[in-house]
């Protein structure tokens, strides 16, 4: 009798300390998940709040990565090195000499007030930041070059406190890995992978960190937000979802975004029909010509066609452009209105932190008239 009783207690004892470990477990497990960063849209990278300093985490940052992660803790102004994994880069703030290696980086920093930091880029030459060029033109802003070609020299000798790097593939992990031998930190920015044009500038939060700057990112993001959604409900209502096509061939390839992409996003965001929006990629997608003459001849409309400036440019890559819908109807539009003297196409720079005038250009486009006052500012007619 008095075992039985005595497993009863032990039972009656391992019940309710059952329950207090799951309510601790869960208590702790919400108070995690309070230090964590809330962001909307973007999903390459997380922020989350530690003593001292914030831990980010940056995901499959370049096109087919898996499973791949960079972590950085980055500090808060005045304080200590904090304790981390020999796997966590740490990175001081604030930042005040930076290199770009690619200008949508420079656009980021322009909205942040913070050009004034750039010290070199990659293609100085493709830089359309008004106040950077001048810099470039007076000498006082390096070309470090690109990719395999990177002068690590001019980088070293300018003693950055980051070099910002971004990747299309696999090899910029090298990249990095030289520079970081060379003591230079580095982080690797992916904006460009993100599906939803927010999301890509969501990762102005990740730079307003490294400047002390994130409440003006946050404000800014939220400025930008409100107004891309509210131009959203101006063509939630249409019935008529004008089909539309990408791109151009490149020796017999044609690429064209996947249909997760941030560009098949905007596509339905502006009240069209994107060709290819059942396909479930983010990344761009390679079809033989044939293949697109079969399935987008009949678009109504054409975006983004290189670097065409006329109907005519586009007959020198294929004659047989020439019996697309949209090249009769003269509704061809290419995303090169603002275009320095080098080429530097400003819809990839200044529009990364703009996606709601791009989304203003294409309802103009695909609705003309649901904005018929609207001035296109990244998008011009192709005659």
């Amino acid at each position: 009798m008095k075992i039985i009783k005595w497993l009863l207690i032990c039972a009656v004892f391992l019940s309710v300390q059952s329950c207090k470990d799951k309510k601790t477990s869960n208590s702790r497990r919400h108070s995690v998940d309070q230090k964590v960063d809330s962001l909307k849209y973007a999903e390459g990278f997380s922020i989350t709040e530690e003593d001292g300093y914030k831990l980010v985490t940056i995901r499959n940052p370049w096109q087919g990565a898996d499973n791949v992660e960079y972590k950085y803790a980055v500090t808060e102004p005045g304080s200590s090195d904090p304790t981390v994994d020999n796997k966590t880069v740490v990175i001081k703030t604030p930042i005040k000499k930076v290199v770009c290696l690619s200008t949508t980086h420079i656009a980021f920093l322009d909205v942040l007030n913070e050009t004034k930091s750039v010290v070199a880029v990659s293609g100085t030459k493709y830089v359309n930041n008004e106040e950077l060029r001048k810099k470039i033109n007076r000498k006082e802003v390096y070309d470090v070059g690109y990719d395999s070609n990177l002068n690590y020299e001019i980088i070293a000798s300018l003693n950055p406190d980051l070099v910002i790097t971004y990747g299309v593939g696999g090899q910029v992990a090298g990249y990095n890995q030289k520079l970081n031998d060379l003591g230079i930190q580095t982080i690797i920015i992916a904006e460009y992978l993100e599906n939803h044009p927010l999301g890509k500038l969501e990762w102005i939060k990740l730079l307003g960190e490294f400047y002390g700057k994130r409440k003006q990112a946050d404000v800014y993001f939220e400025t930008i937000e409100k107004e891309y959604h509210s131009l959203i409900q101006l063509t939630d209502s249409t019935k008529n979802k004008p089909k539309v096509l990408f791109g151009l061939p490149w020796k017999d390839v044609w690429h064209v975004p996947g249909g997760e992409s941030y560009l098949a996003r905007m596509v339905k965001d502006a009240g069209g029909n994107y060709i290819w929006s059942n396909n479930d990629s983010h990344e761009s997608l390679p079809f033989g010509a044939e293949a697109i003459f079969a399935q987008a001849s009949d678009a109504e409309v054409w975006l983004n066609t290189g670097s065409v400036n006329s109907k005519e440019d586009i007959l020198k890559i294929d004659e047989r452009l020439i019996n697309f819908k949209p090249f009769h109807e003269s509704k061809i539009y290419n995303n090169n209105l603002r275009v320095n003297g080098y080429g530097g196409h400003d819809y990839w720079e200044k529009g990364l932190v703009q996606p709601h005038i791009i989304l203003k250009d294409m309802i103009h486009i695909i609705h003309p008239e649901i904005l018929p006052e609207h001035e296109l500012e990244y998008y011009k007619k192709i005659q």
